[in-house]
């Protein structure tokens, strides 16, 4: 099971985890020590011209948007989002959501996000809702929102 995570799964947290001593492209790269195409990933979500900074040097979205770059960057075959716009305002929160859903069309990523807020759901193909630890609903979205339609 943990090679299979470490493998095929990625991972993107509200705590960001990014390590303070290493910059975003180290951050990155640190995921995967094969990994041949970090600066294309960076690129993916917006950061390419930040990879000398630090954590420390970073917004909170900028942040965010690094580990989604270190979560795709081993092209994984799920990624799995908890809470990934919770600790942003509104405008950082779109664009990091952009940011994952660029990942899920360009990479053909199976994308899960967990979430509070009920408005991310227009973004996806697929919708469970869960009540009191039990699947409670499913819909499906004949169209999917993009993150400049989505609105909290």
């Amino acid at each position: 099971m943990t090679r299979y995570r470490r493998e095929h799964v990625g991972f993107v947290f509200q705590s960001y985890n990014l390590i303070p001593s290493l910059t975003v492209l180290e951050n990155v790269v640190l995921v995967n020590e094969l990994a041949d195409k970090p600066l294309g990933v960076l690129a993916l979500v917006g950061l390419e011209n930040r990879i000398g900074y630090f954590p420390s040097q970073l917004s909170g979205g900028e942040q965010q948007r690094v580990a989604v770059a270190r979560a795709i960057v081993k092209s994984p075959d799920v990624l799995l989002c908890d809470e990934p716009t919770g600790a942003l305002d509104y405008e950082t929160g779109k664009v990091v959501l952009a940011a994952i859903a660029r990942a899920n069309e360009r990479l053909g990523t199976a994308t899960i996000i967990i979430t509070h807020n009920a408005a991310i759901a227009g973004m996806a193909d697929r919708v469970l809702r869960l009540g009191g630890g039990r699947i409670v609903g499913e819909e499906r979205n004949a169209r999917r929102l993009s993150a400049d339609e989505v609105h909290w």
